[in-house]
């Protein structure tokens, strides 16, 4: 179940960014010279924590407890967790262990872009884009 939970994750974790050429590091050190600022760990868990992130097909609601619920496709999936490193790097991480996918955050301009870093242990070729957070958990209207 969590091969198949996982793959599903894959495809909702790409909706995360903008294909591109550039890998996440890439894009990271674009976004840094053009003033951005990579957002630290208690920045990312105020911008997630409580609130749905709402993606092209679907979102994810961050449980301020580490909970994440995931939605895609008119489909919600099985409790997942979401970890948060020093640097502000988060991941979303199986009941099992198992990472699905890593993201970081920017502040650019006052508003929070998002870049892929990793899918599956893989780094991506994800150019990134603005973050579009919903308050609370609004999976229900997704």
């Amino acid at each position: 179940m969590y091969k198949r939970l996982s793959k599903i994750l894959v495809v909702i974790t790409a909706t995360f960014g903008l294909l591109a050429c550039a890998t996440g590091t890439v894009f990271e050190q674009k976004l840094q010279g053009e003033g951005a600022k990579r957002m630290n760990a208690e920045q990312v868990k105020s911008h997630l924590a409580g609130n749905t992130q709402q993606w092209i097909n679907g979102g994810a609601y961050f449980v301020p407890d580490g909970t994440v619920y995931v939605k895609y496709a008119g489909k919600v999936f099985p409790k997942t967790n979401w970890t948060v490193d020093s640097d502000g790097k988060v991941c979303l991480v199986n009941p099992d262990g198992f990472v699905t996918s890593c993201s970081a955050y920017f502040d650019k301009d006052g508003k929070v872009w998002v870049v892929t870093l990793e899918i599956m242990g893989k780094a991506q070729q994800t150019e990134g884009g603005v973050d579009t957070i919903l308050e609370g958990n609004q999976l229900s209207d997704i």
